[in-house]
C-alpha cells in the first residue's frame, strides 16, 4: 500500500503518539526494530528489517556531502556493542549537564548506524524518548516534531568530520536540543547555524 507524503506523515505521527502512550520498554536493539516495524508497516516493505546495502545521503548543511554510516554487514554487531556499553554505564556519578552530554553521544551513535533504508531519524527519536521516559524523565514528542529538521541536522553535525578541512564532529547542537528538552533551557535552535561554512567556502 502506497501513501502520499502528507498521509504518510499523519499516519506515522499517529503511530508515534500510540507508541509513546505505551509505557512498556525493552532496552535492546530488538526494540528499535519493533519501533520501525510499527511506524512504517504498510508504508515500507522493509519495515522492521535492517538494510542489506550501504547508503549515502546528500546533506544540504554539508553542501551535498554525506555522513559515513555503518556498513550494513556490521549493524548488528555495532548495536550489540553500543547497547552493552550503555547498559553498563553508571549515570549516578554525573550531574545533569554531564548526563545530557552522555545521552547526546548515545543518541548520535544509535542514529549513525542508520539501520533501515528510510525512517531512521523518527525511529531513533521514538526509541530515545521511550528510553528517557524509562529513566524517569518526562518527555513527549512535541519538541521532536517542532524541531524535526534541527534535530536531524544536529545528528548529522555530531557524526560528520572532514579533517583535511578542519571539520570535526560537533555535539554542541544536539546538546542544545537536549538541554531544552530535559532541562527546560531556552537555547535558540536555529537551523541556519548548522550549515558547515567551511564546506561552502571551499566549494564542498
Amino acid at each position: 500500500m502506497k501513501f502520499g507524503r502528507e498521509k504518510e506523515c499523519d499516519l506515522v505521527s499517529l503511530r508515534i503518539a500510540q507508541l509513546l502512550e505505551d509505557k512498556s520498554f525493552g532496552f535492546n536493539p530488538i526494540t528499535i526494530k519493533n519501533i520501525h516495524k510499527y511506524l512504517f508497516k504498510d508504508i515500507y516493505d522493509f519495515a522492521g528489517n535492517y538494510r542489506e546495502y550501504n547508503i549515502t545521503k546528500e546533506e544540504n548543511i554539508l553542501n551535498g556531502d554525506t555522513v559515513i554510516y555503518v556498513d550494513y554487514k556490521n549493524i548488528e554487531e555495532y548495536f550489540n556493542y553500543d547497547f552493552k556499553e550503555e547498559k553498563n554505564f553508571d549515570y549516578s556519578k554525573l550531574n545533569r549537564d554531564e548526563t545530557i552530554k552522555h545521552i547526546a553521544k548515545f543518541t548520535s551513535s544509535i542514529w549513525q548506524a542508520h539501520p533501515f533504508g528510510e525512517g531512521n531519524t523518527r525511529t531513533t527519536a521514538v526509541f530515545i524518548e521511550k528510553y528517557l521516559n524509562n529513566m524517569g524523565f518526562k518527555v513527549n514528542n512535541e519538541m521532536f516534531k517542532k524541531y524535526s529538521v534541527y534535530f536531524r541536522n544536529s545528528l548529522v553535525r555530531s557524526n560528520y568530520g572532514n579533517i583535511p578541512k578542519g571539520i570535526y564532529p560537533n555535539f554542541e547542537y544536539l546538546i542544545m536540543f537536549l538541554e531544552n528538552l530535559l532541562s527546560g533551557k531556552n537555547n535558540k535552535l536555529l537551523n541556519r547555524e548548522l550549515y558547515v561554512k567551511e564546506l561552502f567556502r571551499h566549494g564542498g
